[in-house]
């Protein structure tokens, strides 16, 4: 497949993570592999017409909005970058799934996340409850966190600061407040002395994204509380939202657009009923 291969180098140049670069050739990988079952024609003949075809056969696979639209959009990426190669004449843009019902909080609810880091302290691994710390209280992603090396960290008594590789190698500096800076130093009291320049040391070694939600897991588990890295940084952009301006919760959070971060504008079903049960009349 020559297109798929030279769009693949696309986003390479792009700085594009290998997550990233893997969900996009898989959903564009379906969605040839469904065009030319459908037709004799080659790609340099796709219309704006296929597109809206692809969008009804995704409907009827009973796969969610969200799933739908991740689909979608990178099509859409991939249509925009055939255009601008001059393999197709016309632009071709799928228009996302509308979703009219209430946005599904995808973080934890307070009293859990209560239960699971106070499970976490009770137990007294340091570099457990430093990892907890670290996730709520800077909402970056697991990708970021097994990222963190020695060298990116700068504690002092009243404040301190995380150096943050993110998406597409853009560096972020995060301030991190009292309990992070606690969690952190007392990890580093205990951490193995060893040649990895990576914070967080296992038994064989720096630890991977996988180590991480295995970790959170056991805890969750032991409290009956579903919970992973990704749930963890939406609990923090949810309460972010209620105070905080969404560029500065961008910024946070390393999104590329505050479009992104507005997904953490949610309403839940449980603020509309708080909000209409505080009416007086």
């Amino acid at each position: 497949m020559p297109y798929l291969q030279a769009f693949e180098a696309h986003l390479r140049s792009k700085d594009r993570s290998e997550n990233t670069i893997s969900c996009y050739i898989r959903d564009v990988m379906q969605f040839i592999a469904w065009y030319r079952g459908k037709t004799e024609y080659g790609l340099d003949k796709l219309i704006e017409l296929d597109g809206v075809e692809y969008k009804k056969h995704l409907q009827a696979c009973n796969l969610s909005i969200v799933s739908i639209n991740r689909k979608l959009a990178s099509i859409n990426v991939f249509c925009r970058w055939m255009l601008k190669q001059g393999h197709i004449k016309e632009e071709i843009r799928i228009e996302a799934v509308r979703n009219r019902d209430v946005r599904q909080y995808k973080g934890l609810e307070d009293k859990d996340l209560w239960k699971l880091r106070n499970e976490i302290h009770r137990h007294g691994n340091r570099m457990h409850i430093a990892i907890i710390e670290i996730l709520i209280g800077t909402g970056i992603r697991v990708s970021e966190l097994v990222g963190i090396r020695l060298q990116d960290i700068e504690i002092s008594e009243r404040k301190g600061s995380l150096r943050i590789q993110g998406k597409g190698n853009a560096q972020r500096t995060l301030p991190i407040n009292k309990d992070v800076r606690k969690a952190i130093q007392r990890y580093l009291e205990i951490r193995p002395e060893c040649e990895s320049e990576f914070l967080f040391i296992g038994q064989r070694g720096a630890l991977e994204r996988n180590a991480i939600n295995l970790i959170l897991k056991k805890y969750g588990d032991r409290v009956k509380v579903e919970v992973t890295p990704h749930m963890l940084r939406h609990t923090l952009g949810y309460k972010l939202v209620k105070t905080t301006p969404l560029t500065t919760i961008q910024q946070i959070l390393g999104h590329d657009h505050v479009s992104t971060t507005n997904i953490y504008t949610l309403t839940t079903q449980q603020d509309m009923e708080m909000a209409l049960s505080n009416i007086e009349w």
